[in-house]
């Protein structure tokens, strides 16, 4: 009951600390199909920006549970404009410590990861849409364990 009472106690700090940050002005989550990610399944985002003085920050979502086999990921990251391609590599995150304890924050076996797209701050350099590509890199042609891939987009103050 103690242990109950704890973990309520802890949501609903976790739920105050979410409601002070800054809003996204766009965030969205793809469900990954059955609970696993195919090599060749590319998660796309369409934005549409029209505020090219702000300053933003990007941040990528990845969800995943405990049948996830590995302690990092490697991804695929593109950004398209409508002038063409803006944005393309290859990244490598950490999802679990050296001693196999996942990162990401969460109850439970579901663990959600952020991370930047880039440290700083991002501008757009036109309005217009943009379409952001997430696609799984790891050398198997199906992850299992991860759930669902996000992004957000805040506007920033840099002050």
């Amino acid at each position: 009951m103690e242990s109950l009472k704890n973990s309520l106690k802890l949501i609903a700090l976790m739920s105050v600390v979410w409601a002070c940050g800054p809003s996204p002005i766009y965030e969205e989550y793809v469900s990954v199909s059955k609970n696993s990610w195919d090599a060749d399944s590319v998660v796309s985002f369409k934005v549409d920006i029209e505020d090219t003085n702000a300053v933003y920050q990007i941040v990528w979502y990845l969800r995943n549970n405990d049948d996830y086999e590995y302690s990092n990921i490697y991804l695929f990251r593109n950004v398209f404009s409508e002038k063409g391609p803006e944005f393309a590599d290859t990244a490598n995150f950490m999802l679990a410590d050296p001693y196999g304890k996942w990162l990401g924050k969460g109850v439970g076996e579901l663990k959600t990861n952020t991370w930047p797209f880039k440290n700083g701050y991002l501008k757009f350099k036109h309005s217009g849409t943009y379409v952001f590509n997430l696609q799984q890199a790891m050398r198997t042609s199906t992850l299992t364990g991860v759930e669902d891939v996000g992004l957000g987009i805040y506007k920033i103050d840099p002050e």
